[in-house]
C-alpha cells in the first residue's frame, strides 16, 4: 500500500513537511505520492490523468489536506471524488484556517460527521501515526517520534504565520474617517500651505533603523545572488529551505539532526552531499553577511535554532524568476543524476 497525499497545490508547503514527518518515521519514500514534489510525483513521460487514476484505483491510503482552495480546485475534488468511489482508506486534515462549517464540507463527498483534525493538533497527529502502524512500517521509538513530530509542529507553525502575513498585505487598509470642521479645515489648510517641506519630509523618513536593515537584509541576499557571490552549496541550502518551507534551521547541539534531514534530502533529490557536508560554514557565512540571526538559544544561551531575517523570511518563497534560475543552476551542477547521453 502507499500514501497518496491528495492537496491544492497553493498548499504544497504543508504537504511537503507531512511528506518529510513520513519519512522520517520510517515510510520508504517509494511508498508516498505526493504530486508537488518531483521526487514523489509522476514519472517522466507518464500521462498525468492516467497515472492518477492508476494510482488512485490500485486503493492507496489517501490523506485528504483540506482547506479553502482544495474546494476551489476541479482537480482537487475530480481527485476526491475518484478516491471516495473506489472506498480507499483515508485521514481527512484541516490546514489551520479552514472552516469545517463551510458549506463545501458539509456538503460534500466526504462524510462531515467523520473525525478529521487540524494539522497542528498534536494530540490528534499522534493517533494519527499510530493509526498508520497498521498498515505501515513505522518506528516503534517514541522518542525519535515524538522529536519528529515536534519538529512538524515548528514547520507548521513557520507555514502559517507566512501565510498569514501574506493576506494581511493583500488585505487593503482602509482609510480613516474624517469628520468636517470648517475651523480645521481652515487652519489645516493654512499649515500645509505654509509649511509643505517639511510635512513631506516628516511622511518619508524611514520610522526606525531596525526596519531599514530588515529591507537591507533582502535587497543584500538577492544583489550577493545575482553578482554570484554565494557558492554554490549556500545556494542549494536556500533551496532546501524553499523546497521544505524551513526558514528556520537548527544549529549547536542539535545541529545534527538537521545535517540528518538535509542528508535524507539530498538523497531523495539526487543532490550530493554539498550542503550536509559543510552545513555549520555556511550557516556562520550567512550569519557575516546579515541573512540569519538567532531565533532560538539554550539555557546558559547558546544557539540552538537560527532563522532568516524577516525581510527574507516574507520573500523566500517569491524570490524573482532569474534568482531561482540561479538556484536552480547550481542544483543541476550539483545533482548526482546520470545524464541520458
Amino acid at each position: 500500500m502507499k500514501i497518496f497525499i491528495s492537496h491544492a497545490s497553493a498548499n504544497k508547503a504543508y504537504g511537503n513537511a507531512l511528506v518529510q514527518l513520513l519519512r522520517g518515521l520510517d515510510v520508504p519514500h517509494e511508498e508516498i505520492i505526493f504530486t508537488s514534489n518531483v521526487a514523489y510525483g509522476i514519472p517522466n513521460g507518464k500521462n498525468i490523468f492516467n497515472w492518477l487514476k492508476d494510482a488512485i484505483s490500485e486503493k492507496p491510503y489517501v490523506i485528504y489536506l483540506l482547506s479553502n482552495q482544495y474546494y476551489e480546485s476541479v482537480a482537487c475534488l475530480n481527485e476526491m471524488g475518484a478516491a471516495w468511489v473506489v472506498e480507499n482508506e483515508h485521514t481527512v486534515i484541516f490546514t489551520p484556517k479552514f472552516d469545517i462549517q463551510s458549506p463545501q464540507f458539509q456538503n460534500g463527498a466526504l462524510d462531515p460527521r467523520e473525525i478529521g483534525f487540524y494539522i497542528n493538533d498534536e494530540d490528534r497527529l499522534l493517533v494519527f501515526i499510530e493509526q498508520l502502524k497498521k498498515s505501515f512500517n513505522i518506528t516503534s521509538n517514541s522518542v525519535v517520534t515524538n522529536q519528529k513530530v515536534k519538529a512538524f509542529l515548528q514547520t507548521i507553525s513557520e507555514i502559517s504565520k507566512v501565510e498569514e502575513k501574506s493576506v494581511k498585505e493583500k488585505v487593503p487598509t482602509k482609510k480613516k474617517e474624517v469628520i468636517s470642521n470648517p475651523l480645521f479645515d481652515l487652519i489645516s489648510a493654512d499649515i500645509f500651505a505654509a509649511e509643505p517641506e517639511k510635512i513631506d519630509t516628516v511622511k518619508t523618513q524611514p520610522t526606525t533603523k531596525e526596519t531599514t536593515v530588515k529591507k537591507d537584509s533582502y535587497e543584500r541576499i538577492t544583489k550577493d545572488i545575482r553578482d554570484s557571490k554565494l557558492k554554490d552549496e549556500e545556494l542549494i541550502l536556500i533551496h532546501y529551505a524553499i523546497d521544505t518551507s524551513r526558514v528556520r534551521l537548527m544549529t549547536g547541539w542539535q545541529e545534527e539532526s538537521e545535517i540528518d534531514n538535509i542528508k535524507e534530502w539530498e538523497d531523495i533529490n539526487n543532490i550530493n552531499n554539498a550542503v550536509s557536508s559543510r552545513y555549520g560554514n555556511i550557516l556562520r557565512r550567512f550569519e557575516l553577511r546579515k541573512y540569519t540571526e538567532v531565533s532560538q538559544t539554550t539555557g546558559s544561551g547558546n544557539p540552538k535554532e537560527v532563522k532568516f531575517n524577516s525581510e527574507i523570511e516574507d520573500n523566500i518563497l517569491d524570490l524573482p524568476e532569474d534568482i531561482l534560475k540561479i538556484i536552480e543552476d547550481a542544483v543541476n551542477r550539483n545533482s548526482t543524476e546520470e545524464l541520458p547521453f
